[in-house]
This record gives structure tokens, C-alpha cells and sequence, in this order.
């Protein structure tokens, strides 16, 4: 389980009290293909502090090819930037 560390384009969800909530994102796969992935579900949702920068971690439950894995995602509020860290079989 290593860290992939790979940038996504990412559709959220800000609430107004400011809470974001990943909804859809999309990955280059293997083979450069560009993979879709939906959010069902967040399990956990915290606010990361490391070095001095300030990010979010999602871990989410999602269905990639008929299968269940969990992604855990991170969200950099400095750079405004989405990234896959890895994912979970």
C-alpha cells in the first residue's frame, strides 16, 4: 500500500457552514485512461496540520470496476489542489 500521490480532478460539495464533502473525481489509470470514480460514502473526514500546511483527509468507499475500495484523498487549502494518496483493496 504505497502512496500514488496522483493529482485528480475533483467535483465537491462546500457546505455553507464550509465543510467540504468529495463527491466525483477522475484519475489517469494505467494505460493513460482517464478513470471516473463516485463517492458513496465518507468514513472519515479530518483536517490534517503537517509542517505548516493545511490540508483535508477523505477516506471514501467507492465502486471502481464492480469493486469496492476505499481511496483515501487529500485536499491542500494553499494550493487548491486534489490528490489520490492511495487506495485500499
Amino acid at each position: 500500500m504505497k502512496a500514488l500521490n496522483l493529482p485528480v480532478e475533483m467535483i465537491s460539495l462546500c457546505a455553507v457552514d464550509g465543510v467540504l464533502r468529495p463527491l466525483r473525481f477522475r484519475y489517469e489509470g494505467d494505460g493513460h485512461q482517464l478513470q471516473t470514480v463516485k463517492v458513496n460514502e465518507v468514513l472519515v473526514a479530518k483536517e490534517l496540520n503537517y509542517v505548516g500546511i493545511q490540508s483535508y483527509l477523505f477516506i471514501c468507499k467507492a465502486f471502481l470496476n464492480d469493486k469496492e475500495l476505499i481511496f483515501e484523498l487529500r485536499y491542500t487549502v494553499t494550493t487548491h489542489r486534489w490528490v489520490l494518496f492511495r487506495m485500499i483493496n
